[in-house]
């Protein structure tokens, strides 16, 4: 996983949360092999989820959770399948498509991710989600001005500001505005000050400037 992609964690969270909260209890994630409480069967919850996907193989809330369910414990093809037939049934599916645009990520396709998120984008255009998962594919490509468009975009839509921060922080520091990146460091870490990867950051371009 990229930093970039690291920073687009919790908008894949949120265009989950909801369709998938029942895997998550208590901070816990069973999802991920997590086991939050000595009360919560995660291997049970997941066994019922998946028998879920066979007798109701077109419900798009329940394809959704096998996909997560399959992402999140290495199953990548699983996953596509999944997501395949969701974007099957209905075209506009924006976290399903972030979600699918990762494992195009994973697998180096960043074309297949592009195309993918910039279609999703023409159907639903104020999904804030979308438009920085795409930031982060035009961030991937090199192409930093497209890259800060969709982060302006996503910030008009609502995506939470720290993020978007930090994104940009990246694309800076990408293109050697160490004091420009540094900046959208700290104004990260004003909004969310256990966010470790741009305290990292921001510690690391300090040290390279002698501050």
């Amino acid at each position: 996983m990229t930093v970039f992609e690291a920073g687009l964690n919790q908008g894949l969270g949120k265009a989950m949360s909801g369709q998938s909260g029942e895997l998550r209890t208590g901070g816990g994630s069973c999802a991920s092999g997590g086991r939050s409480s000595p009360f919560v069967d995660c291997g049970r919850i997941q066994s019922e989820i998946v028998g879920m996907g066979l007798e109701f193989p077109t419900n798009i809330e329940v394809l959704l959770v096998n996909a997560v369910i399959a992402f999140e414990t290495d199953q990548p093809e699983q996953a596509e399948s999944y997501l395949d037939a969701m974007l099957e049934q209905e075209s506009a599916q924006p976290g399903a498509a972030v979600l699918r645009s990762r494992l195009a990520l994973k697998q180096g396709n960043l074309p297949h991710a592009r195309r993918l998120l910039a279609d999703q984008v023409s159907l639903t255009p104020d999904a804030a989600d979308l438009r920085e998962a795409l930031a982060s594919v035009y961030y991937l490509s090199g192409n930093f001005d497209a890259a800060r468009r969709q982060l302006s975009v996503a910030e008009r839509l609502g995506a939470p500001a720290w993020r978007i921060a930090f994104n940009r922080g990246l694309i800076e520091e990408s293109e050697g505005n160490s004091a420009l990146a540094m900046e959208y460091y700290q104004t990260t870490l004003k909004d969310k000050s256990d966010y470790e990867p741009a305290r990292s950051r921001l510690r690391g371009l300090e040290s390279e400037r002698g501050l």
